[in-house]
């Protein structure tokens, strides 16, 4: 293994902290070259095999104790010449979109910045931009808006490094490629399968090393966002109704779901997405979000606001709802117009210290869930001081075809509500706070998001409940892992692998 050069006794951490591994090597490959012989010198030592992003998962599923390979340094665009694509497949594309291809470390942020020197954007995105692009799509990381494609369902094509160093290229049945993909000396395998597609692309590192994805992407444009102050009854009329989903391109609800002294509603902040069509005003005179929030972010560390908020919560537990009130209200503006992937960014927010837990609800059981979690929040705040220290956010998302996906849309109706518990590292009884929760959600189809906290811990037998193509997901597990060089604790925890 002369190219893959490995370094012992290194240690990885996710972004806060919270989950650390000791892998037996830890690889920082920058080639397809050195993917292969990391993945064939592991079958030779039988060692599993676990490609990593930028650790932004609060969930074990990065956790490796063999090889690790660290993915940050394949982070090249490549040629679009050495894939022979159907031309229906690019007269097809509306819109402005066209494809796009790329290594799998690349992160958000860096390939936004690419795709903006070509005049071209991520049709949506979360928000935040640290991730490598893969991580995002093996745990279905997803932006808002019912009508609008997630990450992984604006996947065409994946690359991926299996068992023995073996190279395919997946696609559906109908993919865009008339042939494998075209690297020099290199032996592909053209699969062209739903089901093989479906389970590969949100696969949580179980089917092997993603090298490459094929995106579908649009041309570059402008947001305008608007954040309003409002409550919580008013707004989940507005949500029974529908309209204020279909009638955006994006629409968010955070929630304070705690009253604040003797009102009887909960307050909320609603944010609404569209596209800009007017005249792009100059940066010197475009509107920025709340300057308060903005100037925060410049001037002081987020290691200084983490600690600072992390002080107020333990010393002070009840004055969480008035902080969360206060949060809620100087995050409130309007007329906000920038491009598509700034507005969509958090901002500092993802930069504070913090983990979460998601999970996400059919159309038909979402709005029951949430007064289930407020119910909760409220009771265990009052019996034992455990509190929230983040507002619930909500955000709606349209279904997935991936087999994984917490968005799946057999049985989740129209749409996917994701709701969101994000919690200030080291303040007291957030795991727990997590968990209760996390248990309690059971009742109204609640799925876990795989890359943030979860419990999920019960056998082959109860995720079927979950996901009703695991069957299907697993017989294309068994087909690229025959060795099982690609299960991990994780997959053994949730009841994935044995």
């Amino acid at each position: 293994m002369e190219n893959a050069k490995s370094r012992e006794r290194q240690v990885w951490k996710n972004c806060v902290k919270q989950q650390i591994a000791n892998p037996l090597k830890y690889f920082y490959p920058k080639s397809l070259d050195e993917i292969i012989d990391i993945v064939k010198d592991a079958e030779r030592n039988n060692y599993k095999v676990k490609a990593v992003g930028s650790g932004h998962s609060f969930s074990d599923v990065a956790l490796t104790r063999d090889y690790l390979i660290d993915t940050h340094g394949l982070c090249n665009v490549l040629d679009l010449s050495c894939l022979s694509l159907k031309v229906e497949k690019q007269k097809g594309l509306t819109d402005g979109e066209t494809f796009f291809l790329t290594e799998c470390g690349i992160t958000i942020h860096q390939l936004n910045d690419v795709l903006e020197s070509e005049n071209k954007a991520l049709i949506n995105m979360g928000g935040f931009t640290g991730q490598t692009i893969i991580g995002a799509i093996s745990t279905s990381t997803h932006g808002s808006g019912v009508t609008l494609d997630s990450l992984s369902n604006v996947v065409e094509a994946i690359i991926l490094v299996g068992e023995g160093g073996k190279l395919y290229h997946v696609e559906p049945s109908d993919g865009v490629s008339n042939k494998a993909i075209d690297l020099p000396g290199k032996s592909i395998e053209l699969i062209q399968e739903d089901d093989v597609f479906y389970s590969s692309v949100v696969s949580i590192g179980c089917m092997g090393v993603i090298y490459a994805v094929l995106l579908r992407v649009t041309k570059k444009y402008y947001l305008e966002e608007s954040r309003e102050f409002c409550n919580w009854s008013e707004v989940k009329k507005d949500l029974t109704r529908g309209n204020v989903l279909t009638t955006n391109r994006h629409c968010e609800v955070l929630i304070n779901p705690y009253r604040v002294k003797k009102s009887t509603d909960l307050s909320c902040l609603v944010t609404k997405r569209n596209k800009f069509s007017g005249p792009v005003p100059h940066s010197w005179g475009r509107r920025n979000r709340n300057w308060t929030y903005t100037i925060l972010g410049w001037f002081i560390p987020c290691s200084v606001i983490h600690a600072f908020m992390k002080f107020l919560f333990n010393h002070f537990p009840t004055w969480t709802p008035m902080l969360l009130e206060k949060a809620l209200k100087s995050l409130s503006d309007n007329d906000y117009v920038d491009k598509s992937f700034k507005v969509l960014d958090l901002g500092i927010a993802n930069y504070v210290s913090a983990y979460s837990m998601e999970i996400a609800f059919p159309s038909n059981t979402y709005i029951d869930a949430i007064e289930a979690i407020i119910t909760i929040a409220e009771k265990s705040a009052k019996d034992g001081l455990q509190f929230l220290t983040s507002p619930i956010s909500l955000r709606f998302v349209k279904t997935s075809k991936h087999y994984l996906s917490m968005q799946y849309g057999e049985n989740s109706g129209d749409f996917v509500c994701m709701v969101e518990f994000p919690i200030v590292t080291g303040t007291t009884g957030g795991h727990e706070m997590l968990s209760r929760l996390e248990s309690a959600m059971l009742e109204f189809k609640g799925i876990p998001h795989w890359g943030q906290v979860n419990h999920v811990g019960v056998g082959k037998a109860a995720l079927k409940n979950l996901y009703p193509k695991l069957e299907t997901w697993l017989e294309t597990y068994r087909r690229f892992n025959k060795k099982g060089m690609f299960e991990n604790d994780f997959s053994y925890r949730c009841g994935i692998t044995h």
